[in-house]
């Protein structure tokens, strides 16, 4: 029963992990379309809009804090191989589930808690671009550190969880077969 909620709450956060990746694949359709935009404006037509060029930084903003657990799931992340190429499949069970435990979920509350006042403080404070004719609302890119690492702190319980998941099975004994005859 504990196994079944288990991979039920797996299968939640990597589907959740998957549609993050899709909106950061479209966030960088988007932000190219709108480069190759400005940029043709610029030098075709030799106008361009200040709002324009800083809304390639909101989508920037977007495209790379969605797009953070999407390349944690497949393993597209920074890491250290030097260690984890020396390891059989056991022990990088184990390196990723101390990871998980003592490095990405501790640094994903710290940096949550630590962005929660930087991006409240845009908000109360109704910051935009000191631009002229530049973008409103500068909490927006400010909170997508907020929802990025929300995205890994939950990526991170999900290997968390399939780790321990398969460690258990691993050192779990194998029920003995009944005897013949009795």
């Amino acid at each position: 029963m504990i196994v079944r909620m288990v991979l039920r709450l797996e299968r939640l956060l990597r589907g959740l992990t998957r549609i993050s990746g899709q909106a950061s694949a479209i966030g960088m359709v988007l932000m190219i379309l709108l480069v190759f935009g400005n940029m043709s404006a610029r030098y075709l037509f030799g106008t361009g809009a200040v709002w324009l060029q800083e809304l390639e930084l909101y989508l920037l903003a977007f495209t790379v804090m969605t797009g953070f657990a999407y390349a944690m799931r497949h393993n597209d992340h920074v890491r250290i191989d030097v260690f984890s190429s020396r390891l059989n499949r056991t022990g990088r069970l184990w390196l990723d589930v101390i990871t998980m435990l003592l490095v990405a979920i501790p640094a994903s509350f710290l940096i949550l808690y630590y962005a929660w006042p930087y991006v409240s403080t845009a908000y109360v404070r109704g910051e935009g671009s000191p631009n002229a004719g530049g973008m409103p609302w500068l909490f927006l890119p400010k909170g997508m550190i907020l929802v990025g690492f929300a995205l890994v702190l939950l990526e991170a319980l999900r290997q968390l969880l399939a780790g321990s998941r398969r460690l258990f099975f691993h050192y779990r004994r194998p029920r003995r077969a009944p005897l013949a005859g009795s």
